[in-house]
């Protein structure tokens, strides 16, 4: 039988890094110039297909960035398997905002969460990053990618890397039935998706 692999990933930074346009780009395929802010925590999901069929279910945890629901970010990161860390490259304060938020997930997240660095807002800012962005980023070991949900930059190949991540409990964890089993393809066939 055909299964759906679960995959939560938790998105975290500060309030106006763009953390929910980029997930309305991903699941919407749109960019609102005035979007609502988030309060607390908010939560979608979409299910992609990779290129050899297997469906992923990404649960998406949307954070609210503001300094009063900061107390609330620990326990989704303990438990994602991937944390996204959005940054506003066009603030000037993104380095602290970086160093603050990467404390936080390295503080509370489990053996098996991944962190990918998303640089929002590209379209904003030159092509030339500050050195000690540059320095930290390369510091951490963690992957980086530069998007815009506002151009459509890198959304998909965002998203694309979090979903082809080789998760071990794959194998035996959150399933749900669908139809008659395909052939089973080893993990690293499943390195690019389509949708």
């Amino acid at each position: 039988m055909d299964t759906i692999k679960t995959v939560k990933v938790v998105v975290v930074g500060e309030s106006g890094a763009g953390k929910t346009a980029l997930l309305t780009c991903f699941l919407d395929n749109t960019f609102e110039t005035d979007p609502l802010t988030t309060i607390g925590i908010d939560f979608k999901h979409k299910i992609v297909q990779l290129n050899d069929g297997q469906s992923i279910r990404l649960q998406l945890w949307d954070t609210a960035g503001q300094e009063r629901f900061r107390q609330l970010a620990p326990a989704y990161i303990r438990s994602a398997r991937v944390a996204l860390l959005v940054i506003d490259l066009s603030d000037e304060n993104c380095v602290e905002h970086l160093i603050r938020w990467k404390g936080i997930i390295d503080k509370n997240k489990s053996d098996f969460t991944s962190t990918i660095i998303v640089g929002n807002k590209h379209d904003l800012v030159s092509e030339k990053r500050s050195p000690r962005l540059t320095a930290i980023i390369r510091e951490t070991n963690d992957e980086y990618i530069e998007t815009s949900a506002k151009m459509r930059k890198n959304i998909k190949k965002l998203f694309s890397s979090v979903a082809c991540r080789p998760f071990p409990e794959h194998e035996t964890s959150q399933i749900i039935l669908l139809n008659e089993p395909r052939p089973v393809e080893s993990a690293t066939k499943r390195c690019c998706q389509r949708w």
